[in-house]
């Protein structure tokens, strides 16, 4: 593979400009998944999101830039109190990736979960609508609703943290059984494609930083086969609290769930250790507070002990990712970099409780079984 620039830490300036396709990974599968990553995120003035919304749903209302990685995700105040989102999803998705999105959805209303949000047909009768940009390029937009609440702060709490692996429970309830065969592809943010990132892990500048990411992708890569065996279903692999709200008057009370751009068939406990390493604190012992995450979660659903031994493993790839894709990300596109660096700081603090020790071999960040939840201990 041809070397190019090296990736900055987060800290560095990221003075120059971004290459196109970077870098080539030689690896064909994931330099196809990359190319979902190259394109910036779709730029349209306040007229022509409005124009958009009048001529696909008839509506007008007050609209407000709500960001996004890859899309352009406008909130729209309706006269009548409503709050919606108008999405143009990027150009890089394709008729079946969208369609699978707009799928879900319609499923998960339909199962009266509550959590999630509804999708609003045309005045044609469609999900989606084309809307053009000032240089005449085509684009894909959906109207849904603004999900009411506030993102989870993360306190560490035995309450939050039970109410996290809770909801993640009956989102899973919710979604078992659904057939989307285009859930079958490879995705970047899939922990199970960690091992496959090292080309871009070789271009992280800060050299401890990268042998540490690089050893973990080693200990990830072994323990694959037995991560590929636990009981798999197509999970929502995005739960930060960018993607979660809890109620205004209840932080306790989880109120939405949404964003399903990244939605994958994987090991089910892959959502748990991603919203593990959102809603832990890496100041205080991880067991405990996975254990309390796995206790919300067995409410619902129960969980096998070789799930409960893998989750580890599990939160140890999903870091290899949040170090690796977002620093990549910000120096393609520095113009996006605070959004895509936004959880990196506090990543990077449990990263260096998960990852191996420089020079150290690759390995488990901790032991994690079922006597965990026997000897909880709650706030």
């Amino acid at each position: 593979m041809t070397r190019s620039a090296p990736i900055a830490s987060s800290q560095a300036p990221c003075d120059a400009e971004a290459q196109p396709g970077w870098p080539a990974f030689s690896d064909p599968l994931l330099s196809e998944a990359a190319g979902g990553f190259l394109a910036p995120r779709p730029a349209l003035d306040e007229q022509r999101l409005a124009l958009a919304l009048r001529a696909g749903w008839g509506l007008s209302g007050r609209l407000t830039d709500l960001g996004g990685e890859r899309d352009c995700n406008t909130g729209v105040a309706l006269e009548d109190g409503r709050r919606l989102v108008l999405k143009i999803f990027s150009p890089d998705d394709s008729d079946r990736v969208r369609q699978f999105q707009h799928q879900v959805m319609v499923h998960l209303e339909g199962r009266g979960l509550g959590l999630t949000p509804k999708i609003y047909s045309t005045r044609d009768g469609a999900l989606e609508t084309v809307v053009t940009d000032g240089e005449g390029a085509r684009f894909h937009a959906v109207l849904i609703d603004l999900m009411p609440g506030q993102p989870p702060r993360p306190d560490g709490s035995a309450a939050q943290q039970r109410m996290i692996g809770r909801g993640i429970a009956e989102l899973h309830g919710a979604l078992h059984g659904l057939d989307c065969p285009a859930a079958n592809r490879v995705l970047l943010w899939d922990q199970m494609n960690a091992p496959r990132l090292r080309e871009a892990a070789e271009m992280v500048e800060e050299r401890a930083l990268r042998r540490r990411i690089l050893a973990g992708m080693d200990h990830v890569e072994q323990r694959l086969p037995a991560l590929a065996a636990l009981p798999a279903q197509l999970i929502h692999n995005d739960l930060s609290q960018s993607n979660m709200l809890v109620r205004d008057d209840n932080p306790l009370a989880l109120s939405g769930i949404f964003d399903f751009g990244d939605m994958v068939i994987a090991p089910r406990i892959n959502d748990i250790a991603i919203a593990a390493t959102y809603f832990t604190l890496p100041d205080r012992p991880l067991a405990p507070q996975l254990a309390r995450m796995v206790a919300g979660y067995e409410e619902v659903i129960a969980l096998g002990d070789d799930e409960l031994a893998a989750l580890p493993d599990a939160m140890l790839a999903r870091m290899l990712l949040r170090m690796v894709i977002p620093l990549w990300r910000s120096a393609l596109f520095p113009a996006n970099r605070a959004y895509l660096l936004r959880h990196f700081a506090s990543g990077r603090a449990l990263a260096d409780h998960l990852l191996p020790s420089e020079g150290g071999p690759g390995r488990a960040p901790f032991a994690f079984n079922r006597s965990h939840l026997d000897t909880l201990c709650h706030d």
